[in-house]
């Protein structure tokens, strides 16, 4: 009885979603119509897209409850599927005027010179730019809402409601800027043809999600969003990162701005003060740090011996035999008058190693990394001359003798299939995972496929089927589904997951 008010509860929310979407696509279909020019117009286009995309994915939920046997009263899904499908086919209707536009006589042409292939690419780069474009301007509108937030709470203090906005819109903020790097370094992986441009279309749903929907109270996101792209594996030159410590730069902006509000906007930013430049040159560690510093640059001198140091060089950082001669200070230069030139310069002593690499060493490969944890783990398990010795059996001094109740022996047919299926699941999945290489985790295996759950190679963790899956093709099919996570040990629900076929485990365990 629960779970069936439980779902009549999700109806009603999907339901009312439809009606303010629908509304909502009204009003966007007034406006393109009434348009002055083109630019609005274009603007009016893309909203609409928005919203009909929102009203797909409603009505693909809808389309899995009409499938579904729990409901009985099905009229009013019908209804809604179909007003959802009323506004699709007006949608087509300015989708084609506007393609209609795109193939003028010079589009045309401009077509046949291009192309397929690079064109998609393209459409993919042009989209990945907007995109990170889109999060960047909602990053700025966070961070305006933080600033004039901090200046409130300082005037009135104690203002908890107002404090637990602000902490909310900092993780906005630390989320927009993940999803910033990855699809910067998705980007430069397209520029560099290191990526397909399938695998990005792949994701562009989820994203378009997360940026519409990103700050409604039940969004849930999608958790292995970037992992079929592998960017773990991808060179360093390409992963865009931003500069560490920015966070805290913020942080100490509103602690140690005035009290007196002032009106800024995102093009003008409050200069640091010297404490919080000093503060972020500490926290970042970085020699040459990115934010300003109201102090001076350090020497080439202590730069040079900075990148010694880092660089792993073993020796006396003294050795480099840097004279105040040929690296002088820059405190001495901005505050003195210009000295009259040297008569003659000293000769400088550097390390080859500096020559071949002044700023450290080059961070090792994934595979070059793996290698060096096998050796490591050869050399901490080196065998013992003894290790060659026969096996001796172990012969009991004062031998116990075991109660006539106890098992003497294992239980009959306990190396069956069905001895193991009638086992709890959580057992079973203790067997797999810990009794590894056994017949017994073979057995366990067996039962778990016969309960309808598979084997994903890619996470090493059992999913089976939550419902019916909302997408099929003959690579992927994606839905809702329960996980067995080994690390937490527990079974969990995601949602909008996708299984690729080439991750499932298929092999026929006779």
């Amino acid at each position: 009885m629960a779970d069936k008010r439980k779902l009549q509860g999700e109806i009603d929310r999907c339901l009312k979603k439809v009606a303010e979407g629908v509304e909502q696509f009204e009003d966007i279909w007034q406006k393109l119509h009434n348009a002055a020019n083109a630019n609005q117009k274009e603007k009016y286009e893309a909203d609409l897209k928005k919203e009909i995309k929102k009203l797909q994915r409603l009505r693909d939920q809808i389309k899995t409850w009409v499938a579904s046997n729990e409901i009985k009263d099905k009229r009013q899904l019908v209804e809604n599927r179909k007003l959802i499908e009323t506004q699709m086919e007006r949608f087509k209707i300015v989708e084609r005027e506007t393609k209609t536009k795109a193939y003028s006589k010079e589009g045309l042409g401009l077509a046949q010179k291009v192309d397929p292939a690079q064109r998609e690419k393209e459409e993919v780069g042009t989209w990945l730019t907007n995109t990170i474009d889109m999060l960047n301007m909602q990053v700025d509108q966070f961070e305006s809402e933080v600033e004039s937030l901090s200046v409130q709470t300082r005037k009135k203090k104690g203002d908890k409601e107002k404090q637990d906005r602000i902490e909310e819109l900092k993780k906005f903020i630390e989320k927009h800027r993940y999803h910033i790097r990855m699809l910067e370094t998705i980007l430069r992986m397209l520029d560099n043809d290191s990526v397909q441009v399938d695998a990005i279309k792949k994701i562009k749903d989820d994203v378009e999600y997360y940026i519409d929907s990103s700050q409604d109270p039940d969004f849930e996101e999608n958790e292995f969003l970037y992992d079929d792209l592998d960017l773990d594996d991808i060179p360093q030159s390409l992963v865009a990162t931003s500069p560490p410590g920015h966070s805290h730069l913020e942080d100490e902006i509103f602690q140690n701005s005035s009290s007196t509000p002032t009106s800024t906007t995102s093009s003008s930013p409050i200069p640091p003060s010297p404490a919080t430049c000093t503060t972020v040159r500490k926290s970042c560690g970085s020699l040459f740090c990115p934010h300003p510093t109201q102090e001076p640059l350090s020497s080439l001198k202590s730069m040079a011996e900075q990148a010694a140091l880092t660089s792993g060089i073993e020796g006396d950082v003294a050795s480099l035999h840097l004279t105040s001669d040929i690296f002088p200070s820059s405190t001495t230069a901005s505050s003195g008058p210009p000295s009259a030139p040297q008569p003659s310069l000293s000769e400088v002593s550097i390390l080859l190693s500096l020559g071949v690499c002044p700023l450290g060493p080059v961070p090792l490969s994934k595979d070059q990394l793996y290698q060096q944890a096998m050796q490591e783990a050869v050399w901490t398990h080196m065998p013992h001359p003894s290790d060659s010795e026969r096996i001796r059996q172990y012969l009991m001094r004062n031998p116990s003798p075991t109660p006539p109740f106890h098992h003497q022996v294992p239980p009959p047919h306990s190396d069956t299939v069905e001895f193991y299926q009638r086992l709890s699941t959580e057992t079973l999945f203790f067997i797999f995972y810990y009794l590894e290489g056994t017949k017994a985790q073979y057995l366990a295996a067996k039962a778990l496929k016969k309960q309808s759950w598979r084997f994903h190679t890619k996470y090493m963790m059992w999913f089976q089927r939550h419902e019916e899956p909302k997408t099929i093709t003959d690579e992927f099919e994606q839905g809702t589904y329960i996980y067995f996570d080994y690390e937490k040990w527990g079974q969990r629900k995601k949602e909008g997951f996708t299984f690729e076929y080439r991750y499932l485990e298929d092999r026929d365990l006779q």
